[in-house]
């Protein structure tokens, strides 16, 4: 391989020939700005050492923006789940795409961390929060990550940026009283049945409407599959993890309400005839078609505040039944299976909901020792 340095006006170029992999041919690169002659060699030699071991890349001139659109998510599309390439679709027609946003049309070669930093205030000013800003971060991480590996950067500047922080989250969770006066509120509610199961298990929306009745055996409901809500129509897909898809004793009274609720159901199948769409979901709308998550979401807030409850998304339920299972004294481990998640984040998620824990801890340890431990020596 052969190069060398030329002056150009007031700064240094180094040339080099490089060899296309794909037609074969010799190829001269360039790259200029340097100050000095010993500084555009210092690069050459770096170039010639990197080329002749295999590990020089010739970086990408291509834009962000294109690299994005129409290279990397049409490359990573089969591999994700409906709604996490939605998301990532999302993000890069709406923050990377737009002619008032800039970094788009950086070419990969020059995108460094401060572009990102510069992209990140800019979301904040526009008002997105710290959590949306966050997810940008880990898309375009990921995204350059690939650029990496697919030899369009030699690094991922996204490693020397700095995103957004973010305080740790606190659940909030109703009371024991506060559960009761919403399921006093919604009975008679069509999807009554939905809204206690929510409550007996901590399932998440999108579980609780992919679940089919043939998930359901005796006193106990297995999570399967879930519902996931892609553009225009609801999909189904696995669980989010191994242990999401799980096995959940019922209590006698949440059986009887999904029994009724099966009854229910059978009499709208019958009224609606041949329009009914039978695909076994347990909670549907009255044709037998699946219900979109983010319906279901906005119809808890307005009984929620039907209920005179102030505060609380679906997901309060969820939260609120990991809570009321710690209180009450259940194992960590026993409390984390039927949620579908790790000990470890169940403690670190919902440990401000306990505050009487040491407290409770104290006595308890105390009294088992105070029989055979004198404080006086006596």
């Amino acid at each position: 391989m052969r190069g060398s340095t030329r002056k150009r006006g007031s700064s240094w170029t180094a040339y080099w020939d490089t060899t296309d992999l794909t037609t074969g041919k010799r190829q001269q690169k360039s790259k200029g700005g340097f100050r000095t002659q010993k500084a555009a060699q210092a690069h050459l030699a770096t170039v010639i050492v990197a080329t002749n071991e295999g590990g020089y890349i010739e970086p990408s001139k291509q834009p962000l923006g294109a690299f994005l659109e129409r290279e990397w998510l049409p490359a990573i599309r089969g591999e994700l789940r409906p709604l996490t390439y939605e998301n990532y679709r999302r993000i890069v027609a709406d923050c990377i795409l737009p002619e008032s946003e800039p970094i788009g049309k950086v070419p990969l070669r020059a995108l460094t961390a401060a572009h990102l930093n510069g992209l990140y205030q800019r979301l904040e000013e526009r008002g997105l929060a710290v959590g949306t800003r966050r997810l940008i971060h880990a898309t375009l991480r990921r995204a350059l990550n690939n650029a990496v590996a697919w030899d369009k950067i030699k690094t991922n500047p996204a490693g020397k940026a700095n995103p957004p922080r973010q305080a740790a989250g606190r659940a909030q969770a109703w009371s024991a009283r506060e559960v009761r006066q919403f399921l006093l509120y919604v009975q008679g509610d069509r999807l009554e049945a939905l809204w206690r199961l929510a409550a007996a298990t901590g399932m998440g929306r999108g579980e609780l409407l992919g679940l089919r009745w043939q998930d359901l055996e005796g006193d106990r409901v297995h999570v399967r599959q879930q519902a996931l809500p892609t553009p225009g129509v609801v999909s189904f897909g696995p669980p989010k993890s191994r242990r999401s898809e799980r096995s959940i004793a019922l209590d006698a009274h949440t059986v009887e309400a999904l029994r009724h609720h099966q009854e229910t159901q059978g009499l709208e199948r019958d009224l609606a005839g041949p329009a009914y769409q039978d695909r076994d979901l347990i909670f549907c709308n009255e044709l037998g078609q699946p219900i979109r998550p983010t319906k279901l979401g906005d119809r808890f807030v307005q009984l929620r505040k039907g209920a005179g409850l102030p505060m609380g998304s679906l997901h309060t339920l969820r939260h609120t039944h990991i809570t009321i299972a710690l209180t009450e004294g259940i194992p960590v481990h026993v409390v984390a299976a039927r949620a579908g998640d790790r000990p470890e984040q169940i403690l670190s998620t919902y440990a401000h909901l306990l505050p009487h824990s040491d407290a409770e801890a104290a006595a308890a340890v105390a009294a088992a020792i105070a029989p055979s431990v004198s404080l006086t020596g006596r």
